[in-house]
């Protein structure tokens, strides 16, 4: 039986062999979207800081490989923003997107 399972326009196939790794990103990102939060709620300018650049990289790729195109390409922004040191407001208006999509997904 396929159960067909979607999730902010991927569709997924529950019989699929990635379906238990993808259930898993997902379960992560419950964690990492209050790593994202905890970091959007930092007085100081985000620029710069491993830490977030670490983070967004790592769901940049792991969204991807999973077919959450919209979350790789928000944190793939977000990760060349802090590389760059870009202004703040941009960091925080891609680290709010970020945080927005990742939301929709778990919804």
């Amino acid at each position: 039986m396929l159960a067909r399972i979607s999730r902010n326009g991927a569709s997924l196939i529950a019989n699929d062999p990635f379906a238990p790794l993808r259930q898993r990103f997902l379960a992560r990102c419950v964690d990492q979207l209050a790593e994202l939060k905890a970091i959007a709620h930092q007085a100081a300018p985000l620029p710069g800081n491993d830490s977030p650049i670490r983070l967004a990289h790592s769901l940049a790729g792991a969204a991807g490989t999973f077919g959450f195109t919209e979350i790789s390409a928000r944190a793939s922004a977000l990760e060349t923003l802090l590389i760059e040191q870009a202004d703040g407001a941009s960091v925080r208006a891609a680290l709010d997107g970020l945080i927005a999509e990742i939301e929709r997904t778990l919804a």
